[in-house]
């Protein structure tokens, strides 16, 4: 397993615990040294690059893969939290590419990593997916899926779930106390409490 990136690599990291991490590597906002720490992690089954899958001038992680000949197969997912989410592979090497916010690299690594890890593994990569009850009403616009953090809680009619704080991008505390992501797909619009809703128990 490699990994490499910053403050979502920290995190990262910490979700890689059960791996065998074999590189890992904070890397600065250079083109050179992100070329260098990526080349070397590129021996690992699966690298995860967290940052610099954007298109500013300091995203050097997409240009760094293509100059090291890693296919891209996706970028861009229509996901939030998540939406520069990136894929590609090199021979065996599976790479993903996440955001670089600690709570869209969390999200993106449970819906794109951890199945493929699971996989590769010769485990089910649905093992932990089912369906619950929606507590309370979430307001939503089509066009986007969406990936609530959500509260779980098991009563006589199955698995139910609440949303924890608010579900912003940028609000690490939506991360706190989540025990499930409930998945609203890209199509649909408000959902309503009392309706059942795809979930990803973490």
């Amino acid at each position: 397993m490699g990994a490499t990136g910053n403050v979502g690599g920290a995190v990262v990291r910490g979700l890689l615990e059960r791996g065998e991490t074999v590189v890992a590597a904070t890397v600065p906002d250079d083109y050179e040294e992100t070329v260098k720490a990526i080349g070397a992690a590129l021996e690992a089954d699966v690298l995860v690059v967290t940052g610099g899958m954007s298109v500013g001038p300091h995203d050097h992680a997409k240009p760094a893969l293509a100059a090291l000949g890693v296919e891209q197969v996706f970028w861009g997912v229509a996901l939030r939290p998540g939406k520069p989410t990136w894929f590609g592979t090199k021979g065996r090497t599976l790479v993903f590419g996440l955001p670089g916010n600690p709570v869209s690299a969390m999200v993106t690594f449970h819906l794109f990593v951890r199945p493929a890890l699971a996989a590769l593994q010769g485990a089910d990569p649905a093992a932990r997916r089912s369906v619950a009850v929606l507590d309370e009403d979430y307001p939503k616009r089509p066009g986007r899926a969406h990936v609530v953090r959500c509260r779980l809680d098991q009563r006589e009619d199955g698995w139910h779930v609440r949303p924890t704080k608010a579900q912003g991008s940028h609000v690490l505390t939506s991360m706190l106390d989540a025990e499930a992501l409930a998945y609203l797909d890209v199509e649909r619009g408000d959902v309503r409490a009392g309706e059942r809703v795809p979930i990803e128990i973490l």
